[in-house]
């Protein structure tokens, strides 16, 4: 019996540590404050992308109780080992990102557009809403993976339902819960807002060209490498 409950009590720990890793996003904490700073009602906006994110958490989970992907794993893993391998995907992928820096570089010359004005608040629609949370959280070889584990450590923590589903709920707590925490932080700490608003404009005013471009001709290179050099005869 003690082991039993040590099992779970442990499953549940590890379950806390994979909904926040599963739940941590920068582009959905950038979704957020956008929320935050640019919503009408943007307590109730950020708590239906709270809904479509435990809608992709959910719809992963019972994919994975109907496919095992370590089948689809050995029934593709030839195939792919085949086509990574070879030397003309890195070639060209090197190719592809030479070319998209060359164009950023050229763009630098260009002025930048004058930044946006905040308009007035907008009124988000809880479809939409729960759109972006569903289409962030299932979206990524990450998620796909942290759920996958996720459905493993349920399976082997018990067999009873309920208790699958009580753990499967603290596991949504910790997926959600930092967002719901900073939507309420904004509503009653005045302070934070203004902060928030003030970094977030300031980031929205960055020139991130010259560094997007020297990312991509790192990448070109690299790929440059591994196609001229890394491939054995």
């Amino acid at each position: 019996m003690w082991s039993d409950l040590a099992g779970v009590l442990g499953a549940g720990l590890s379950l806390l540590g994979l909904g926040f890793v599963m739940g941590f996003s920068p582009t959905m904490y950038a979704v957020v404050i956008r929320l935050l700073t640019a919503a009408k009602r943007p307590q109730t906006a950020v708590r239906w992308v709270s809904v479509g994110m435990v809608i992709g958490c959910t719809l992963m989970l019972l994919a994975f109780r109907v496919v095992d992907p370590e089948t689809l794993t050995a029934a593709l893993k030839d195939r792919v080992e085949e086509f990574l391998v070879r030397r003309g995907v890195d070639l060209v992928a090197g190719m592809i990102f030479l070319i998209l820096s060359v164009i950023t570089f050229l763009r630098l010359r260009r002025p930048r557009p004058a930044p946006k004005l905040p308009g007035p608040p907008r009124e988000e629609s809880a479809r939409r809403m729960i759109l972006i949370g569903v289409a962030n959280t299932v979206i990524g070889i990450s998620g796909l993976a942290t759920m996958y584990v996720t459905g493993r450590v349920l399976t082997s923590a018990t067999h009873q339902l309920w208790l699958q589903a009580l753990l499967y709920t603290l596991f949504l707590v910790a997926v959600i819960g930092p967002y719901l925490l900073l939507a309420l932080a904004w509503q009653r700490y005045p302070r934070l807002d203004r902060q928030v608003r003030s970094i977030y404009h300031r980031l929205s005013r960055l020139n991130t060209r010259a560094l997007l471009a020297f990312g991509l001709s790192i990448a070109a290179f690299g790929f440059f490498g591994v196609g001229l050099f890394g491939h054995g005869h």
